[in-house]
């Protein structure tokens, strides 16, 4: 009879427990809202060899790496890499029709986007069209959003980056 008593009580002291913790409401449109414009600012910063910016929103943990759109081996990004001398530079670059897809915990999200721009090549030709298809993802890492990978793909009909030397 004492154990149906002590387990009775577990019972009646767990259903009694308030269980349900409250959580700060997150707004996931604002979550998006926030995922591209770092999207953005990150990908301004990195085709501007601007490392000490692009940065911010690489894992110090974990690093991100990419697949670049010429074929190129999966690279690392360092301060190395990002500020290296290419033999070319963008005349512009645009990013355009962002979709930003959120895990159910909003913590990953995976962006994808049109990236459209003009190369110019420091001994060579000037305003080669340039139109490539791109996904990054994207983690929350104790409440700061790092970048973790990007791939980029020239789109059809079209070409990426210059092939590395």
């Amino acid at each position: 009879m004492k154990k149906l008593i002590f387990l009775l009580s577990i019972i009646v002291g767990f259903s009694c427990t308030n269980t349900t913790e409250t959580a700060p409401a997150v707004d996931a449109a604002q979550v998006v809202s926030d995922i591209t414009a770092m999207s953005n600012d990150y990908q301004s910063a990195y085709i501007s060899r601007d490392w000490n910016t692009a940065s911010k929103w690489v894992s110090a943990d974990l690093g991100t790496t990419i697949y670049n759109s010429n074929g190129s081996s999966l690279t690392v990004q360092s301060q190395e890499e990002v500020n290296a001398v290419r033999g070319w530079d963008f005349g512009t670059f645009e990013m355009s029709n962002h979709q930003v897809f959120m895990s159910s915990d909003l913590n990953t999200a995976v962006v994808t986007f049109d990236a459209d721009g003009l190369i110019n090549f420091d001994d060579g030709d000037q305003n080669v069209p340039y139109a490539t298809r791109a996904s990054q993802t994207w983690v929350n890492e104790n409440g700061e959003w790092k970048v973790m990978h990007s791939h980029w793909s020239p789109r059809t009909n079209s070409q990426g980056i210059p092939q590395q030397n």
